[in-house]
């Protein structure tokens, strides 16, 4: 370990490509030329996790009031070994140190404001992880001219975690500059875990949490020479970002073109090389308030992706239709999208959900208030996986509550024979419940049939709309209405379960104690 006192932006390649962040597609649905619509968008793969997905209870994360414990500050105590004294900056190349010299340690940061945490090939193993956590106190990293913490250089087996004092987030990556990410993983790094720690944007910086790795035209970091492993964010609190909040994965996943999408990292001369996957991701807990683009955006999750629990609210303000999801999930990806609160006071351009991913996916449980278009589905990307036989979405459960313009809009000629299964949802309040690009809502299956539409909020029978409580009233025409999904959702947004005969929406009408503790919910 090493402790210097500027970053050596040369030896950690800490260049960083974040101008022009990727976002979520062209969000004006209503242009003459279709296959305009979504082009060069963010995009996301996850995994198998539509089919037979764990809906049950989660725990609740990253709220104030529900501090950590501290580390006993000394060596032997909880740390294995000291690399930050109280202030200046902290470097740790581990590039020549094989796994041995960091697997199972503890490095512990003394409480202060530093300038920069740079961790450059740092190695743990999957059963010892190297811990990187504050020691009796906040540490803040600030640097006015880049990431104020980046992890690089192939760095692998990594927890990086607040956890390290009574403070609910001890671990603060502030100030950053040149339109930098607060937080910057890439490189080749991957199978990280990062919890309780807090990002404060500010003018001058960027993407509130990175963590991607871009392949280049030599075809270092392409597909089918290295994968992103376990990604795990989870109990952050960010907040104030100039572009998106988490973003995870390359934008452009895939090999074939198709759906008005070119896949792949352009190396210019009609050269692309195709991104890597993203095996594995978990984003739980998250609170994400007021970015300037996605709040949330996973692109290439092929495998294994989970979003859930995370409260949102007001994103998308630097009203580019084009990054304006609460959640985005880019081409590329599949998974469970499960329980999150989503609202926004400014409707602005913004989706509260933005789907380009994968058949196969579960969106469930989901708050989704005050969105310009309550989801958005702009396109499947199976067929630029090669991906032969159409699957369903599945949209189940979701509560979408006063959308500007639509509650939800499809563009059923990118689907690719992919159909939405839209069953048990309340949508309500939006002067158009649903809309199709050329007038096209054909794809949006059984939405008629099993769910409550209204252009009224009040036709929902909620608890208290003004006071943003969507759960139902006993007399609501929504209670006994639904279709049976046991063993698809068979929890609600409280963790309540759910049993026959399902209420529409995402709340179980008059159900007793939860069996979880639903995350916060800021001001409702």
């Amino acid at each position: 370990m090493t402790t210097r006192s500027s970053i050596l932006l040369a030896a950690v390649g800490w260049a960083v490509l974040v101008v022009g962040c990727g976002g979520g597609g062209d969000a004006d649905r209503r242009a003459e030329d279709p296959a305009d619509a979504g082009r060069e968008a963010d995009a996301g793969d996850t995994a198998d996790a539509g089919e037979s997905p764990d809906a049950g209870p989660v725990v609740d994360g990253g709220s104030p009031e529900n501090p950590t414990l501290g580390l006993s500050c000394t060596v032997g105590g909880g740390c294995s070994e000291f690399i930050g004294s109280g202030s200046g900056s902290i470097w740790v190349d581990g590039s020549a140190a094989g796994p041995e010299r960091y697997a199972g340690k503890t490095l512990c940061i003394k409480p202060g404001t530093y300038s920069y945490l740079a961790l450059h090939g740092v190695k743990g193993t999957a059963e010892k992880p190297v811990i990187v956590t504050n020691c009796g106190g906040q540490a803040v990293f600030n640097n006015t001219g880049n990431s104020p913490v980046g992890i690089t250089g192939a760095s692998r087996y990594l927890r990086l975690t607040g956890t390290g004092s009574t403070h609910a987030y001890g671990l603060v990556a502030g100030t950053a500059g040149g339109n930098q990410a607060h937080i910057d993983l890439r490189d080749g790094t991957s199978d990280v875990e990062i919890d309780h720690v807090e990002v404060r944007g500010n003018p001058n910086g960027g993407v509130g949490i990175a963590f991607r790795t871009y392949p280049t035209c030599a075809g270092t970091w392409a597909r089918g020479t290295w994968a992103q492993y376990n990604t795990r964010i989870h109990d952050t609190y960010i907040h104030d970002t100039v572009y998106e909040g988490i973003y995870i994965g390359p934008s452009h996943h895939g090999w074939v073109a198709g759906q008005s999408y070119t896949p792949g990292f352009d190396c210019g001369g009609g050269k692309r090389v195709s991104e890597a996957d993203v095996i594995g991701v978990e984003v739980v807990g998250n609170r994400v308030e007021n970015t300037g683009n996605d709040a949330i955006q996973v692109g290439g999750a092929l495998q294994g992706m989970t979003l859930r629990r995370n409260f949102i609210k007001n994103y998308g303000l630097n009203n580019n239709s084009s990054h304006s999801g609460g959640i985005t999930v880019n081409p590329g990806s599949k998974g469970v999208i499960d329980s999150n609160w989503i609202e926004t006071d400014q409707p602005r351009n913004t989706q509260g959900i933005m789907f380009q991913g994968l058949g196969g996916s579960l969106v469930m449980n989901n708050i989704i208030i005050g969105a310009r278009t309550g989801t958005l589905f702009n396109r499947t990307t199976d067929v630029n996986l090669q991906i032969a036989s159409p699957r369903p979405v599945a949209y189940h459960h979701n509560t979408v509550v006063s959308s500007s313009v639509e509650g939800a809009y499809v563009f059923c000629n990118l689907m690719g024979g992919n159909v939405v299964t839209f069953s048990n949802n309340i949508v309500a309040g939006a002067p158009t419940t649903h809309a199709g690009n050329g007038g096209n809502t054909a794809c949006l299956d059984l939405f008629a049939r099993t769910n409550l539409v209204s252009t009224q909020v009040a036709a929902a029978g909620f608890r208290d709309a003004a006071a943003k409580d969507f759960h139902l009233l006993s007399s609501s025409a929504a209670v006994d209405k639904g279709v049976t999904l046991t063993g698809v959702v068979d929890f609600d947004h409280d963790g309540a379960q759910r049993l026959p005969p399902y209420d529409y929406g995402a709340y179980v009408a008059a159900a007793g104690i939860p069996l979880v503790t639903p995350p916060p919910q800021g001001e409702r």
